[in-house]
């Protein structure tokens, strides 16, 4: 098996990477069902940022028609570095998960409170309740809080509240909770799960991979619309070497979220298959490593 893509953009078999209202995503789990079936994939993965709460929806909704592989896409850092870990066959239901899970989000709510505060500081003025009106039941994020500024006229678009105000070089950002990617990875074995390391060409530092790699992570998003065809080429030859599995998908996020669609990138029915086998060996009480 040369590492080359294994399929075409309009041969792609799942969709592993997409966000729903639950997160930071615009469609709520039944339009990206409808959407799914519409582009006739086979396999889909709802991977909302900290949080499983749309996974059982998901799965209900997709009524065997098309298959859900119950995932979540954790954060994490390493020194300064966002770091994202894709945990696909987890245990969505799994007590200690859920605590962690429930304490992040809590986390969250407070660097929302404290962002507001720096932005009150220079009379720019939001309430916390517009923003978890805007975020709806979702955890909060910079996204919702760039959607108020841009409501209350303080930015004409997304993208300059994050140039403005929210990007990580801004004096009103406030850092994500410090969580090291090793304790992520070892959170989502602990729910036999299977750790992906997200868009490693957005990570842009091959060191960082290997690191990844040796603290458990056990495949690599390799299909992404962020990466051109020699960042594929390069993680192909980095998975294969060493014995990693492979994923792919859109990252979709919805509307107004860039230009991602669901279902634009992917992977083949051969890497779905390879993800099944080892959630059949952790199953068995044989996998995970590390």
């Amino acid at each position: 098996m040369g590492a080359t893509s294994f399929f075409t953009q309009n041969q792609c078999y799942a969709d592993l990477h997409i966000h729903s209202i639950y997160s930071d995503g615009s469609l709520a789990p039944f339009e990206i069902i409808k959407a799914s079936k519409e582009l006739q994939l086979k396999v889909i993965s709802l991977t909302d940022h900290d949080t499983v709460s749309g996974v059982e929806e998901m799965i209900a909704l997709a009524k065997g028609e098309i298959e859900v592989i119950p995932a979540v896409e954790m954060s994490s850092n390493i020194g300064d570095l966002d770091i994202h870990i894709l945990g696909y066959y987890i245990d969505y239901k799994d007590a200690d998960l859920l605590e962690y899970l429930e304490s992040f989000k809590k986390y969250r709510v407070k660097r929302v409170k404290k962002i507001i505060e720096k932005l009150s500081c220079d009379n720019i003025k939001l309430e916390f309740e517009q923003i978890k009106v805007v975020a709806k039941n979702c955890s909060l994020g910079r996204p919702h809080i760039a959607e108020v500024l841009l409501e209350n006229g303080y930015v004409k678009s997304i993208s300059e509240a994050f140039a403005r105000y929210l990007g990580y070089h801004s004096p009103y950002y406030e850092p994500k909770k410090n969580i090291h990617s090793r304790e992520v990875i070892q959170k989502i074995k602990n729910c036999k799960g299977i750790p992906v390391i997200a868009h490693p060409g957005i990570i842009n530092s091959e060191q960082i991979l290997y690191q990844l790699i040796m603290d458990g992570a056990l495949g690599i998003e390799i299909w992404h619309p962020e990466h051109t065809s020699r960042y594929q080429q390069k993680f192909c030859e980095i998975a294969l070497k060493n014995g990693l599995l492979m994923t792919g998908g859109s990252d979709y996020h919805g509307k107004g979220c860039g230009s991602a669609r669901i279902g634009i990138t992917g992977c083949s029915q051969k890497e779905v298959e390879m993800l099944k086998k080892y959630r059949d060996k952790v199953i068995k009480g044989k996998g995970q490593g590390n």
